[in-house]
C-alpha cells in the first residue's frame, strides 16, 4: 500500500502520521522536540532517529511503498536548519522524496480546506504565518525567545515569573502564581526559585511548561494572572493584524490556530476572539480542521503528484 509520512516537529514534541492515498490514517506517533532552534542538533537527531526507527519497528508499512516524507519543523525557517533536518531525514532512506519546511506551513495545510488563510501558533513560541490564492507568503513574529516570542508560552512563563518577583519586592500587587509555581516546582522560596531558574540548566520549554498555571490563577481572581492573560492576547491579536495584511483585497480571511499554549487555554482564546471580532471582523478565527503533522502528510501527496 502507498503512503506518505507527515511529521509536525514543534518545540515540545513530534508528530508522525502516515497515511494512504485517501489521507486515512495507517500509523501515528509522537516523540521528543525536534526544533533546532530550541535544541542541540544532537538532541534532535536522537529524537528524529528514535522517531522514525518506531515507525520501522511498529508500523508494519513497508519503506518501499513510501512516496514521500515531509516535516514541518519550528526551527526550519533558516536555510541551515532545513539543511541540516534534510540530512537527518535523508539518512533514514524511509523515502528518496523528501520536503522540509516550516511548521506554519504544515499547520495551514492542515487547518484549512485550501492551504491559504493564516495561521497562528501560540505553543512555547509563537508566530503568525499566512498564504494567499496566488500562493505569496507572509510571516509574522516567530524570531524567537530572546526577540520575539511575544505571547507564547514562554512569554507568559516569563510574565508570571515576573509578577512573582514584583510581589516579592513589593512592586507589584500579591498574586496566588507564587504559591502555585513554588509548588509545582517543589520550591519553598525565592532563593529556592532564583536558582531554579537560572542554575538548574531548564530549557525553554521547561519554563513555558508553567503557563498552565495561570489559567488555574485566572479562574480564581487573581489579577495578575487577568492582567498577563490580556497582555498575552493583544501580543498575538497583533500578529494576526499585521499579518492579515497581506490579504487586503479579501473581504474575509480564515485564521486557524494551534499550539499547546491556545489549544489549552479557554481564557487566552477567550480574550483572543473578543480582540480580534472587534479589531478585525474581516479575520473568520477558526479551529484548524486537522493537525500540522496530516497537513505535512497532504503537503507530501501535493509535492509527489507534481513530479
Amino acid at each position: 500500500m502507498e503512503y506518505v509520512i507527515g511529521i509536525d516537529g514543534g518545540g515540545t514534541k513530534t508528530h508522525l502520521l502516515a497515511v494512504d492515498k485517501n489521507m486515512d490514517i495507517l500509523y501515528e506517533s509522537k516523540g521528543g522536540s525536534s526544533n533546532l532552534a530550541s535544541n542541540p542538533p544532537e538532541v534532535v537527531k536522537d529524537n528524529l532517529s528514535s522517531l522514525l526507527e518506531e515507525f520501522r519497528r511498529e508500523s508494519g508499512l513497508s519503506p518501499l511503498q513510501c512516496r514521500g516524507l515531509c516535516l514541518g519543523s519550528a526551527g526550519a525557517g533558516r536555510e541551515s536548519a532545513k539543511k541540516t533536518l534534510y540530512q537527518f531525514l535523508q539518512k533514514s532512506k524511509l523515502s528518496p522524496y523528501i520536503y522540509v519546511t516550516t511548521d506554519a506551513e504544515g499547520a495551514l495545510y492542515g487547518g484549512t480546506e485550501t492551504g491559504c488563510g493564516l495561521l497562528l501558533i501560540a505553543g512555547t513560541g509563537s508566530i503568525c504565518y499566512g498564504r494567499n490564492a496566488v500562493g505569496e507568503i507572509c510571516r509574522v513574529g516567530g524570531w524567537g525567545h530572546i526577540m520575539g516570542d511575544e505571547g507564547s508560552g514562554f512569554n507568559m512563563a516569563c510574565r508570571m515569573l515576573q509578577a512573582v518577583a514584583k510581589a516579592w519586592d513589593g512592586r507589584g500587587r500579591p498574586t496566588i502564581l507564587t504559591d502555585l509555581i513554588m509548588e509545582y516546582w517543589s520550591l519553598h522560596n525565592m532563593d529556592e526559585l532564583v536558582d531554579y531558574v537560572y542554575h538548574a540548566n531548564k530549557g525553554k520549554a521547561e519554563i513555558a511548561a508553567l503557563a498552565f498555571l495561570c489559567d488555574l490563577a485566572y479562574k480564581k481572581g487573581d489579577e495578575s494572572a487577568f492582567e498577563i492573560m490580556e497582555a498575552c492576547a493583544r501580543e498575538l491579536a497583533g500578529l494576526v493584524k499585521s499579518a492579515g495584511r497581506a490579504f487586503s483585497q479579501d473581504s474575509q480571511v480564515i485564521c486557524v490556530y494551534s499550539g499547546s499554549l491556545i489549544t489549552k487555554s479557554p481564557y487566552l482564546l477567550q480574550h483572543l476572539r473578543h480582540m480580534l471580532a472587534e479589531n478585525t471582523p474581516e479575520i473568520l478565527f477558526i479551529q484548524p480542521k486537522q493537525s500540522a503533522a496530516w497537513g505535512c502528510a497532504r503537503l507530501a501527496w501535493e509535492l509527489q503528484s507534481g513530479k
